[in-house]
């Protein structure tokens, strides 16, 4: 039996995963343009092409690009918290058995299987540029899978595994709804995981793997969606919500980018949270309003929004390989060279890899309509 779905969330599924793949194929493109001006890890800001948001390193180095490239406004900027918020929401507790089993299954399963693939990428390029050692075939691979929580070649693996471990503490310390101090208990878990992942940004801890703070940070979201979710659309929730996420419009966008948990300064880092939940909130009562009374505009984010699982665990191969071919052969490709090649690969591959998933789980359903008649 396949579970029901849901219209605002597919809606807002389809939307967030559009959202990053493109924010992620400009930021390559840019990347490759950055590259191809011989400007990678340079310290002078100025050499910059103009309109071009430039992310410098904690050494002063120019590492690349955010997404603000070309001033396209982050009017999404919460939409990795939104995946959090999202699993928070329809979230049960099992027993710790249930659910290591269901998220190993869900999640790791695909973590795996992904990052096998970016590995024999990694070695395919390595090879191509003559870069592959031993070292770096072995023991680096898994220090940065270790340090990291995922492979270079599919960087937004991270996500998979830091919600892998959100879920199974969630699953330890998370209250029922009925449980005594049940608010008291929630707004711990909250203020603890928040004070882990600032701690981690604050010092600077880099010998701390990347997704304990990332997963203290989703821990944070994934509580919230967990606790709040039958509160969203009343007023005293909503409301403030909505002028926050104006607010946020007006004077300007936070954000922390959670896969390395950085941010611009100590205030937009604890501005980013509270703007977060607002965007969170807004954007959800928005979904249901379209899924409700604009059906027509819904159904194509719908059905993408059923396939953002398959499209979020293959899509960073696809950027980041053509990236990576840039630079193994020094392209020296242009910004719209790169971004044409990243965008005729989504339209492509994406399709394919959701058909074939379609299929491969049709598959699993008649087999066990089979054995179970």
């Amino acid at each position: 039996m396949t579970k029901e779905r849901i219209s605002y969330i597919d809606l807002g599924a389809g939307i967030m995963i559009l959202w990053m793949i493109l924010g992620h194929a400009f930021g390559s493109a840019a990347t490759a343009e950055i590259i191809s001006l011989n400007l990678w890890n340079v310290t002078d800001a100025s050499l910059i092409p103009e309109g071009v948001h430039a992310v410098i390193g904690a050494d002063g180095h120019i590492r690349g690009v955010g997404m603000g490239y070309y001033n396209i406004p982050s009017i999404f900027f919460f939409f990795m918290p939104w995946f959090f918020y999202k699993s928070g929401q329809f979230f049960t507790k099992r027993s710790i058995q249930e659910e290591w089993k269901r998220d190993w299954k869900k999640l790791m399963h695909q973590f795996i299987l992904w990052s096998i693939v970016a590995y024999i990428l990694q070695l395919f390029f390595s090879i191509i540029d003559g870069s592959i050692t031993l070292r770096g075939a072995t023991y680096s691979t898994i220090r940065s899978l270790f340090l990291n929580g995922y492979l270079e070649l599919n960087a937004p693996l991270w996500f998979l595994f830091s919600l892998f471990c959100v879920r199974q503490i969630a699953n330890v310390l998370l209250p029922q709804e009925n449980e005594r101090y049940y608010w008291l208990k929630c707004i711990s878990i909250v203020t603890v995981s928040f004070l882990i992942a600032f701690s981690a940004y604050y010092a600077k801890l880099r010998l701390l793997p990347l997704w304990v703070a990332n997963a203290s940070a989703g821990l944070v979201y994934f509580t919230l969606g967990y606790c709040l979710q039958k509160y969203e659309t009343k007023w005293w929730l909503l409301v403030p919500c909505v002028l926050g996420y104006l607010a946020c419009c007006i004077w300007g966008f936070p954000g922390i980018d959670m896969r390395s948990n950085s941010c611009g300064s100590v205030f937009r880092y604890f501005i980013t949270y509270p703007a977060s939940l607002a965007g969170i909130v807004t954007f959800n009562m928005a979904c249901r309003l379209i899924a409700k009374y604009l059906h027509f505009v819904s159904l194509p984010f719908e059905y993408i929004g059923k396939y953002a699982m398959v499209i979020y665990v293959t899509h960073g191969l696809l950027y980041l390989s053509i990236g990576k071919i840039n630079a193994s052969f020094d392209l020296g490709m242009s910004y719209k060279l790169s971004l044409s090649l990243t965008l005729a690969s989504y339209a492509i591959f994406l399709p394919l890899f959701c058909v074939l998933s379609d299929r491969i789980n049709r598959k699993k359903q008649t087999d066990i309509k089979t054995t179970n008649p």
